[in-house]
């Protein structure tokens, strides 16, 4: 990364401006560091965080699963209860299918509302997130330096341009509006 010039004793306007842009655009990429670096800080903390609640994760897993299975038990016995008597009007039917079915579906639906849940209990997403923000971290920080780096080498271009030019035209203007001067600068280096 280009780094900025230190300020210097004959240093002009100009350049002054420049350098304060040049400091302003490194006090933005250190903030941004900063707020880089507290998004991993965190980040590594909630993964850890998962990772010891895990027994509790676990035990709350079991938990839910168990009153997930007892609230679809109760349910299929209500529609067992409430279905008796449409068993003359479906005779084909069996009980046994009837409830081999209904044992596909609470399995199925088990599985797909707690599957969630078992997900988080496994420390191997919590460090997949973790390596996720920092390659994200890494990404970003690459693109910001090279940016950081072809504006400030962009911006000496144009600084340079800019001394040069406002040199040529400071000679051009000392010379019409005082045309002295060049004979007191002559003298001057005749006498050092």
């Amino acid at each position: 990364m280009v780094e900025t010039k230190g300020i210097e004793k004959n240093i002009t306007s100009l350049e002054l401006l420049w350098n304060q842009a040049f400091q302003n655009l490194d006090a933005w990429v250190e903030r941004e560091k900063i707020r880089e670096d507290n998004l991993l800080k965190t980040t590594k903390l909630f993964a850890e965080n998962v990772k010891r609640n895990q027994s509790n994760l676990k035990e709350l897993v079991n938990q839910f699963s168990k009153e997930l299975f007892d609230w679809e038990k109760t349910s299929r016995e209500e529609l067992l209860t409430a279905t008796i008597s449409l068993q003359t009007f479906f005779p084909i039917k069996s009980y046994e299918e009837i409830n081999d079915n209904l044992d596909t579906i609470h399995n199925k639906s088990s599985e797909i509302i707690s599957s969630p849940f078992t997900n988080l209990a496994k420390s191997e997403y919590a460090d997949q997130y973790v390596a996720a923000i920092e390659k994200f971290i890494e990404f970003r920080r690459n693109n910001r330096n090279w940016y950081i780096k072809n504006v400030k080498e962009t911006a000496s271009i144009i600084q340079t341009n800019q001394n040069k030019f406002l040199k040529i035209i400071s000679k051009q203007v000392r010379n019409v509006f005082l045309p002295f001067n060049r004979y007191i600068e002559q003298s001057y280096e005749l006498t050092k």
